[in-house]
Order: structure tokens, then sequence, then C-alpha cells
């Protein structure tokens, strides 16, 4: 009886994989990782947020203040920890997301809304690179803007 119950459990838990003539939608996929990666952002989570790179996955971000513009350059890891170790509720929002497959690779884009606490922050535009591993879609790079001028709150925007 217990085998029949342990055999039983085994195939309620495995992972169905889709029929043959189900489509899995990549671009569906792929951004699903970049709300995982805003939820964990959000939860302030650093697994979380390193669970949706690649392990020597990287980010660039362009800030013009000034006049001036400045690219900074950071690993997965250390974005992982400055948003974790990070003071309130961030919040991330890409409106209109857009994503081109090509093959293995996944590039999402789209304009976002930043929030710390309720109070918006920064707007910009995102731009992911997302290739295909044996854990799933994982980002590889990532680059963004941050725009403190010219800016909408996502509830002026219209989606």
């Amino acid at each position: 009886m217990k085998s029949i119950l342990s055999i039983l459990f085994s195939v309620l838990t495995v992972k169905q994989s889709p029929a043959p003539d189900e489509k899995v939608d990549p671009a569906k996929e792929a951004l699903a990782v970049v709300t995982r990666l805003f939820e964990a952002m959000q939860a302030r989570d650093a697994d979380g947020i390193r669970a949706t790179f690649v392990s020597d996955g990287q980010l660039a971000i362009a800030q013009k203040r000034n006049g001036q513009t400045t690219v900074r350059t950071m690993t997965a890891e250390a974005f992982a920890k400055s948003i974790s170790e990070g003071k309130g509720a961030y919040r991330e929002r890409m409106y209109k997301p857009e994503a081109l497959v090509t093959g293995d690779l996944i590039t999402v884009r789209g304009r976002y809304s930043f929030y710390v606490d309720d109070s918006f922050s920064h707007c910009g535009l995102n731009s992911f690179h997302l290739m295909q591993t044996q854990q799933g879609w994982k980002i590889v790079n990532a680059a963004s803007t941050l725009e403190f001028d010219g800016c909408e709150p996502e509830s002026k925007v219209k989606n």
C-alpha cells in the first residue's frame, strides 16, 4: 500500500511538460521572469533577484543630471545586495512591455515607473536580454535609464 501511495504522490508532484501540440510562448515566459524580478525587488528578496539572472549577469544604468550622463555597471549580485539592503519598498512597473524573440535570445523592453514606498521617484526605459538556460529563461544583462525630468507617474500613462 505504501508503494502505491508513493508512486501516486510522485506522479502528482512531477511537473508536467506541455503536450507536444501545446505551444509554450517564450515571450510570455520572458515577461514572467521580468515580473518575478520586480516582485523580488519589492520584497527586497536578494535570492529572488539573483534567481532571475544568470550567475554572472549584469546591469547597466544611465543617468542624466545637469546635462551630464553617467553610466554605472554592476553585477547581478551587487544589484541584489543593494536592493535587499535598501530603505523603503521599491515598486517598479513596465507599461506596454515588448518582447522580441530570436531563438534562444529574447529582448524585453519598455518604459517604466519607479516608486519608493508610495512616492513617485523616476521613470525610464528598461531593456532586458534573456537567454534560454538549463533552468529556463534567465536575464544575462539589463540596461536602464533613470529619468527624473519629464516623467509621468504611471497613473497618468495610458496603458
